[in-house]
């Protein structure tokens, strides 16, 4: 159910982001995108921010702090007060996320190799498309926190689900 509900939010997700070439998705803000991407997909939780989902990784600078899984497409990104700097052929960036605003994104893409992560965001410049797509190299992670968590499936929030098995027995069914 869990890899269902990510393919269904990526692929949601790159709907909206071609919709996003005419008219305003979401609301227009990093969370209104994100929000409206999961409530079309109809397995999923709607989120509760500041948390999305299951947190699956976890960085603050240069530290992973949590690494449960692998960065899957589908996944949520969070970026708060990211600062990011590194090399993009022979030039040297500098680049700060998430300072003003919490800075959510669907991730669509991970290379385990080089710990870059391609996500869906909203467009925060004027007159361009509404959503983006953009990559963060994540140990180009200087300070800041990046997490990144799995969303979840709206039938393991009942409270009646409380073993293991019983969830796996919700999952086999599905």
């Amino acid at each position: 159910m869990w890899g269902k509900v990510g393919i269904q939010v990526c692929e949601v997700a790159t709907t909206l982001y071609e919709k996003s070439k005419k008219s305003l998705v979401g609301d227009g803000t990093y969370a209104g995108f994100v929000q409206a991407v999961l409530s079309e997909v109809p397995n999923a939780s709607a989120p509760s921010p500041p948390s999305y989902g299951y947190l699956v990784y976890s960085q603050t600078g240069a530290t992973v702090q949590k690494r449960i899984s692998d960065i899957m497409p589908g996944d949520i990104l969070t970026a708060h007060d990211a600062k990011l700097k590194g090399h993009k052929g022979l030039q040297t960036y500098h680049q700060n996320i998430g300072a003003e605003e919490l800075l959510v994104g669907v991730v669509t893409e991970f290379e385990a190799k080089k710990h870059k992560v391609r996500v869906f965001q909203a467009n925060q410049h004027v007159g361009q498309q509404t959503v983006e797509s953009v990559s963060y190299r994540l140990e180009d992670l200087k300070s800041g926190t990046i997490k990144v968590s799995s969303a979840r499936c709206q039938y393991l929030r009942h409270s009646r689900l409380t073993t293991i098995s019983q969830i796996y027995r919700v999952l086999e069914a599905s």
